[in-house]
């Protein structure tokens, strides 16, 4: 299969909470058990990304599923939040994705600790979620993409503090590399079957 075309299957549905006061919009316990919904409807290929501001639920499909998440995220949050305080926004391609992802942590990156909070919100998803095949690398390069251009300017918040989680999260040592082998391993062999 073509690695471009399977790139270019990346979308996202962001979810933006207007009026909410800053609150997540599911509880950490409740994203997991929405994220495995996800991943068993859609396909293992799926990250959400939880924060004060909203969420953002990236996929890798060929197929369409905005609606379905749409759909999802309100029976999820119906009976805590307003459905008229939902802003929903889709994202089909790669390109689509990429603008909106470099918006938001460029927009975050003039508030420093909503900036070293996503930042760090990311750096852990991406360790939690590193046997992902395209989501995470897609999205890390992104990541590491914008991380260089607000360097480069000199105006990156917290630059101490991210580097220091950057630095912990790539140390690896020899009990986590046989564990990350090991889950690999039983990830081929189930989907293998």
């Amino acid at each position: 299969m073509n690695n471009n075309k399977e790139i270019e299957s990346i979308k996202s549905v962001n979810i933006i909470g207007l009026g909410v006061n800053r609150r997540l919009l599911m509880s950490s316990s409740m994203v997991t058990v929405f994220e495995l919904f996800l991943k068993e409807n859609i396909g293992q290929e799926v990250l959400v990304v939880n924060t004060n501001i909203g969420m953002e639920v990236y996929y890798y499909s060929k197929n369409d599923y905005s609606v379905f998440i749409k759909e999802s995220v309100l029976l999820y949050v119906l009976t805590q939040i307003n459905r008229e305080k939902l802003k929903f926004k889709n994202n089909l391609n790669k390109i689509e994705v990429y603008k909106s992802f470099c918006e938001a942590l460029l927009t975050f990156s003039q508030y420093p600790q909503t900036f070293l909070a996503y930042t760090k919100k990311f750096i852990h998803l991406r360790e939690k979620h590193e046997s992902s095949r395209f989501v995470i690398p897609i999205l890390n390069g992104f990541f590491e993409e914008v991380l260089m251009v607000i360097e480069k300017t000199g105006k990156m918040p917290h630059y101490k503090k991210i580097q220091h989680a950057k630095n912990k999260s790539q140390k690896s040592g020899p009990d986590k590399i046989i564990i990350k082998n090991l889950i690999s391993e039983i990830l081929l062999k189930r989907h293998s079957n």
